[in-house]
């Protein structure tokens, strides 16, 4: 099984149809390549946990347990819609966001999912009377690297659920 969702082929038709001339110059190797760092971007999206808010998840549990690589196939999965999603296959919204990521993936490799480093981080910058504070990862969802790509959400949001950190007691 690849690792990567989608094929060389689909991704060729894919951005040949929206005029991608990127793409369609890379070779083939880098193309998996690409492929295959976007797959983790999308898995990463479908699979993070609520811990203050909510967050937008994959449904559904992998068919092939621990032992399956990517995420999808799923079974028991849904649409947003309530229609079953056939679990002996990858939806087409991932492969299409797959895509996406490749693309992005091909014209600057690790785009998707930078390295951070706190120490390294500027939260304020001051050049002559002009001072400029930045967004921290106390200010925004944890995850200051994690690049949020607009028509990748977009793409995938039919198929995700929202998923809620669940109110807890605890007793000491």
């Amino acid at each position: 099984m690849a690792d990567y969702y989608g094929t060389v082929a689909g991704a060729d038709a894919y951005h040949l149809a929206r005029g991608n001339a990127a793409w369609a110059a890379a070779t083939e190797a880098d193309k998996e390549a690409a492929l295959a760092r976007a797959s983790a971007y999308i898995d990463g999206l479908g699979t993070q946990l609520p811990t203050t808010g909510c967050v937008l998840s994959f449904p559904g549990r992998k068919v092939g347990g621990r032992d399956q690589a990517l995420q999808w196939p799923r079974s028991g999965a849904t649409d947003r819609n309530g229609d079953p999603i056939d679990s002996g296959s990858v939806p087409r919204e991932v492969e299409q966001a797959a895509y996406e990521g490749a693309l992005r993936e091909l014209v600057k490799p690790g785009s998707l999912n930078p390295d951070y480093v706190a120490s390294k981080a500027v939260k304020r910058a001051k050049v002559g009377p002009l001072e400029t504070e930045f967004f921290g990862p106390e200010d925004g969802d944890g995850q200051p690297n994690k690049p949020v790509v607009g028509i990748i959400n977009d793409i995938l949001a039919p198929i995700m659920v929202l998923r809620c950190p669940l109110p807890a007691v605890v007793v000491v």
